[in-house]
């Protein structure tokens, strides 16, 4: 990979000349000669009535027609392949339907629609198997509306739970909940070391996009850090917090889980976009109740004149331990205020949602507020141990696409997000007879002893800040036989932390392992945090191209540059720059064959606190005189700090390949099979680096107990040694391997019981490893010894997982009552972990002096006798290989239309209330949450909105 420096403005500039020199070519609807056209007609379901001004459209592509009054359509220069259309209009639930169009000639395909989704045959409950992100070809899950509202989903995270490799979990707000794509858990790191987990890289990696504007957790900082004993609920570390986003006021979900295309940075794992519901929306509220989990949600949409339109989503949620066991509660509020105008009509906009038309120009205004509570009160039987946690944020977002020509498209997004968080915690600690000081400075300072029982608190306030910009410019253009559209765009980003920060009692830390040398930390202002700017680049086109008859392809490719800036603003200098090519081809033999493949790269920017994290505080004490009276007692101390902060971090890079088949069948048949390997370097973890500190033994006087006053300090020096410590340094010393297969398949609908079966599986291993060395975990009692001359040092160790996840589905459907029916069984197997490297006595590799350097031990000299004291079998390690026992669970669910065009659903999580299996012989036990009952009834409230 090569790396530049080049500054922000140029990117700018770049794009701005780039745009100029690019003509504007219209993208005619009108069919000519070797062209395919699709035509047909639209029609109630109820009476087989035509249906006007229903908008017809290919997803994915600029292709689309609007029906007259007859229920006809036609749509010219369709795309070849198997794809989907969607129709859809104001008062009726969105049709979906497969279709595979040739290379030229005329394909005819009626359309049924109705009020309810759950009055059509074959309605889409799960994720759409073959569905296509738009603008994407790489592999790609599309959940719709129709499908959310089956799901038993409190939150976004039940929704991904339709995609393959994603466990089960019951509905409700109980705790922080973070999607890792492709990537299953592995055994932790070494006990302390503040490394992030193979989860929590692969969730920090993940990227959300929220109705065309990124969600980022880089600036999150609410961590009590690796040494604290006080904990709370929080997402730092890792992705955002799923359970912020309501499942009930989205409207698709696009989750990209292969290549995506160069529009979309910040990222190892995959992108997952989502899309609220706006826009025209006949008013109606849900309620939802189970056993823990109470929710309600409004959402309505109206027309403002001919051609604005303005909606409103709220959801308020709560969920609550279950009785008799805690009284842990957990509160969501969001809602949302949208507007859409447009302006250049040249024609009456159709009636849909979207509502553009053929509009020269759309501005899409947007408000969004959500808080998500989370407190975790005072037990009877854990007196002084308490936490919340309040995560909210107000984010104001404006997208303006304007229409240039007859088929160029520039689009320009910007937004500003506002958080604000704040986080309380403590708990009795218990710590022997402690000197400590509150110096914040380097320097010798007199301490006090602390002893005993104390209660410690935290206080954690963060103000995150994002901004966001981006401009975008869509030609679609005819060349060398192939349609292309390409794309061209810029972004800059802005993130800052403003809160008050990290804030307690010096003296009664939220730490109690002080040993003499490693410090307690002290309290922090995150508004000293420089903010952090970054500004990219990119150029993607997409080809498509029929051969010899059926025979389609479709290409992808595109690069990016990211670069990450010193200072400020984006007029500084490069501090790292990544240029991440990225390819996708898929090729279609047979409309209904394909053969995909991909290739890219793709970069995730370390976070604020790799960036800037919080200096580094030792206390060696040079006096420690503990007498029976307080007043003679003498303790001094000598603060040393240590900036871990790291010039040359930089970028996390993942290299990425799939390839896959699809195949179609007839009545809805499919099967895609997807091998993938992804391969990330620099991830971000701690760098242990030795040094050492000077540490000063005094003589005292006046030792004579009952004299009333504290010793007298006889200078200079009565001698001074060596301690050695390790500073923990952020550093690009990660790397993770993930490799597997998913496999979805549907079987054709078995027409005489209208019942269909559809299975997904996928089968993830992981590799974690880590650059440098690990250090023993005695390193502390060797910090304070002065008897033990030297410390062990060893390779680190390779930490492994994998897991198999088979999910079935049974569907079963009445259209003439409106009742679908759905049973999940998810299969857990071949889940286990293991550790890869030596753990007996001859694993280390060297040793540390008291000096702190390092020496290196070669495998002959191992066995010699001055290497005695460090021949100790390593701990704290996995050395064994464990198997996770293998299970099932079942949950089921059930939706029927009611009077008045409601809906009623019924769910049963884990319905045979499986406890899962305790394993042994080297079996680690399976666990599964408790049995989940719930309804959600959902009404219109036509009657309590002038809605049109």
């Amino acid at each position: 990979m090569q790396r530049f420096r080049i500054e922000g403005a140029a990117l700018v500039a770049v794009l701005v000349c780039t745009t100029a020199m690019m003509p504007a070519r219209a993208y005619s609807q009108e069919g000519s000669a070797g062209e395919a056209r699709i035509t047909g007609r639209v029609v109630d379901v109820s009476g087989n009535r035509p249906l006007a001004g229903v908008s017809v459209i290919l997803e994915g592509t600029r292709a689309g027609s609007t029906t007259d009054s007859t229920g006809f359509f036609q749509i010219n220069r369709a795309p070849a392949g198997s794809q989907i259309l969607r129709a859809q209009r104001i008062g009726y639930a969105p049709t979906r339907i497969e279709i595979v169009i040739p290379a030229t000639g005329q394909v005819k395909r009626d359309i049924v629609m109705a009020k309810h989704a759950l009055e059509l045959s074959g309605v889409t409950v799960t994720a759409d198997p073959v569905g296509r992100a738009r603008g994407e070809l790489g592999t790609a899950s599309v959940i719709e509306h129709e499908a959310i509202k089956n799901q038993t989903a409190a939150s976004l995270s039940g929704i991904l739970e339709l995609l393959p490799g994603v466990p089960l979990q019951a509905p409700g707000l109980d705790n922080v909940q973070q999607v890792s794509l492709r990537s299953v858990p592995i055994s932790g790191g070494v006990s302390g070391s503040g490394d992030r987990s193979a989860q929590q890289l692969a969730a920090f990696g993940t990227l959300l996009i929220l109705d065309g504007v990124p969600l980022s957790n880089n600036a999150n900082l609410q961590s009590a850090g690796s040494g604290s004993r006080l904990g709370f609920s929080s997402a730092a570390g890792g992705g955002i917090d799923l359970r912020r986003i309501p499942a009930s006021t989205i409207e698709r979900v696009e989750v990209i889980r292969g290549i995506p295309s160069a529009r979309f940075g910040d990222l190892t794992q995959g992108a997952i976009l989502i899309d609220t519901r706006a826009g025209i929306i006949a008013p109606e509220a849900s309620i939802r109740v189970d056993a823990q989990t109470t929710e309600a949600s409004i959402v309505a949409g109206t027309r403002l004149g001919q051609h604005q339109t303005s909606s409103i989503t709220t959801d308020i949620a709560r969920t609550r331990a279950p009785s008799g066991t805690r009284d842990d509660e957990a509160t969501r509020v969001s809602g949302q205020l949208a507007h859409r105008a447009t302006f250049g009509h040249t024609s009456a906009p159709p009636s849909l949602d979207a509502g553009i038309g053929d509009a020269r120009l759309v501005l899409d205004t947007r408000a969004d507020y959500s808080q998500l509570l989370d407190i975790r009160p005072e037990q009877a039987t854990l007196p002084g141990t308490e936490s919340r946690s309040r995560d909210s944020g107000l984010r104001i977002s404006e997208r303006a696409r304007l229409r240039i020509g007859t088929g160029s498209r520039l689009e320009i997004t910007t937004a500003f997000d506002d958080g604000n968080q704040k986080s309380f915690a403590r708990e009795n600690l218990l710590r022997p007879t402690t000197p400590v000081t509150n110096r914040t400075t380097p320097g010798v300072q007199t301490g006090r002893y602390v002893a005993g029982i104390y209660n410690a608190r935290i206080n954690i306030d963060g103000k995150p800040q994002l901004f966001y910009t981006r401009a975008e410019l869509t030609n679609p253009t005819e060349m060398l036989g192939f349609s292309h559209e390409i794309r061209l765009g810029t972004e800059l980003r802005r993130e800052v932390n403003r809160g008050a920060g990290y804030q307690f009692d010096i003296e009664f830390p939220p730490e109690d392992l002080f040993n003499g040398a490693r410090g307690f930390a002290r309290p922090r202002s995150f508004s000293s945090i420089p903010a952090v700017a970054t500004s990219a680049f990119y150029v993607d086109d997409k080809l498509s191209r029929s051969f010899a008859g059926q025979m389609l392809l479709n290409i992808q490719a595109g690069i990016r540059a990211d670069v990450l800036h010193r200072n400020r603003t984006w007029l500084s200098s490069s501090r790292d720059a990544v240029v991440q090519p990225r390819l996708n081809v898929e090729l279609a033999p047979r409309p209904w064959l394909r053969f995909r493949g991909g290739i890219g790269r793709v970069a995730k920017l370390p976070s604020l606190d790799d960036l800037y994290p919080a200096l580094q505080y030792y206390d060696v004490i040079n006096v420690n005189y503990f007498a029976n009276n307080a007043a003679e007692r003498l303790a001094v101390l000598t603060t040393s700090t240590f900036d871990p902060s790291n010039p040359a971090l930089r970028y996390t890079i993942s290299d990425k390949a799939e390839a896959g088949v699809e195949m179609g069948f007839g009545r809805g048949g499919n099967l895609s099979f997807v091998a993938f390997s992804e391969k990330l370097t620099g991830g971000v973890g701690i760098e242990a680096e030795p040094t050492f500190l000077l540490r000063e033994h005094f003589t005292l006087t006046n030792t004579v107990p009952g004299s009333g006053r504290p010793p007298v300090i006889v200078g200079p020096p009565s001698s001074v040694d060596s301690v050695p410590v390790l500073i923990d340094r952020r550093a690009n010393n990660l790397n993770q391997t993930s490799t597997g297969v998913e496999i979805t398949a549907g079987l054709p609908e078995i027409t005489p019981i209208r019942t269909r079966f559809e299975f997904q599986s996928a089968l993830v291993r992981t590799r974690l490893t880590k650059q440098g060395i690990e250090f023993s975990s005695d390193f502390d009692a060797f910090q304070i010894s002065q008897n033990q001359l030297v410390s062990p040092y060893y390779n680190p160790i390779i930490r492994t997982g994998q897991r198999l996840l088979l999910t079935s589905r049974v569907i079963h459907q009445q259209p003439a009552v409106g009742l679908v029916l759905t049973g999940t069984v998810q299969y857990t197997l071949g889940d286990k972990v293991q550790n890869i490297g030596p753990t007996d006595s001859l694993a280390f590799i060297g040793y540390i002096t008291r000096g702190g350097s390092l020496v290196p031990v070669s495998a002959p000299d191992k066995g010699l006798p001055q290497f005695f004291g460090i021949r100790t079998p390593r701990r704290d390690v996995l050395a064994a290989g464990q198997r996770i026992a293998n299970d099932w669970l079942f949950s089921f669910q059930a939706a029927k239309t009611l009077p008045l065009d409601g809906r009623l659903s019924f769910y049963a999580f884990n319905a045979f209330d499986k406890i899962g299996k305790f394993g042994g012989n080297g079996t680690a036990p399976n666990f599964y949450q408790s049995a989940r009952f719930g309804l959600e009834v959902t009404m219109p409230l036509e009657s309590l909105f002038a809605w049109r």
